[in-house]
């Protein structure tokens, strides 16, 4: 029996989005012209299009009347605005809306690359080391037991994408102290890096590590980078201090990209760094 597919509110409203932005520049619609046709003021329409507001069924149709698309297309879109008006499984938890809409791309990216200075990347964590590490970053704030329990689960859930049939191709580059600094006590951290070094072994997943001899280089704040598939625009999560963000402007995306390059050129070989990953396991005993 197929599965079903599950709803993607995230990636329907961003269809949506490319898709009407493409038909406005191509018929040079204004966005006053648009906030007519749709009745709303123009920072309102201005939102539409960038994604930031979902398209109701009568925005859609409203549109295909405007451009005169046919039954077919018009079928389609609707289709698409009703997707975007579902509850994806990630927006079932209190989670930042940046957040939110990171787990919504992730589940149709084509590949993924991943920057991580001070944890294991999450796709990546054991489920002890990712209770300690949630237990961590709210415990700062303070929030309640049951967000980190959330916190947890949804690490988890998220990880079932490198499970399907087809899964996106993972590539992480991570700072030799994320190896050495131990997380949730000296059992659960040799569980984690043995983890981490059976998955880097396993296809479609490449593990980097820059190593403590390479010196000073520019890391920076946790990244990740997303391709997308479908016509959609790549996107670029950047998780810096406590306002994550993401954003799939084209200058951004073009330095994301060189950045990544750069990382990836001065860490180790993917074999190098499962040896390196090793010998923290080593360190840890048994």
């Amino acid at each position: 029996m197929t599965a079903v597919a599950e709803a993607n509110p995230t990636v329907a409203r961003r269809k949506l989005a490319v898709y009407f932005r493409r038909l406005r520049e191509q018929h040079g619609t204004s966005f006053d012209q648009l906030a007519a046709i749709l009745e709303v003021d123009r920072s309102q329409a201005s939102r539409l299009y960038t994604g930031a507001r979902g398209f109701q069924v009568e925005d859609v149709l409203a549109l295909c009347r405007w451009y005169g698309l046919d039954a077919a297309e018009q079928a389609r879109l609707v289709a698409l605005a009703e997707e975007a008006r579902k509850r994806g499984w990630w927006q079932q938890y209190d989670l930042a809306p940046s957040l939110r809409t990171l787990i919504g791309m992730e589940q149709a990216a084509v590949s993924i690359s991943e920057y991580a200075g001070s944890v294991i990347p999450g796709l990546l964590q054991t489920r002890e080391y990712a209770e300690a590490a949630a237990a961590v970053a709210y415990g700062a704030i303070d929030v309640p037991p049951q967000r980190v329990a959330d916190a947890v689960k949804v690490r988890m859930r998220r990880q079932q994408i490198l499970a399907r049939a087809r899964p996106p191709e993972l590539w992480v580059v991570i700072d030799e102290a994320v190896l050495a600094r131990v997380g949730g006590g000296v059992a659960v951290m040799r569980n984690q890096l043995e983890h981490l070094h059976a998955k880097a072994n396993t296809p479609g997943i490449t593990v980097q590590v820059v190593g403590f001899d390479y010196g000073l280089y520019p890391g920076g704040f946790h990244s990740i980078l997303l391709q997308m598939a479908e016509g959609l625009p790549d996107v670029i999560y950047n998780e810096a201090l406590a306002e994550p963000d993401d954003t799939s402007d084209t200058a951004a995306l073009r330095a994301a990209r060189k950045r990544w390059d750069r990382l990836r050129a001065l860490a180790l070989s993917p074999r190098e760094s499962a040896e390196l990953i090793l010998r923290h396991v080593d360190r840890l005993g048994s």
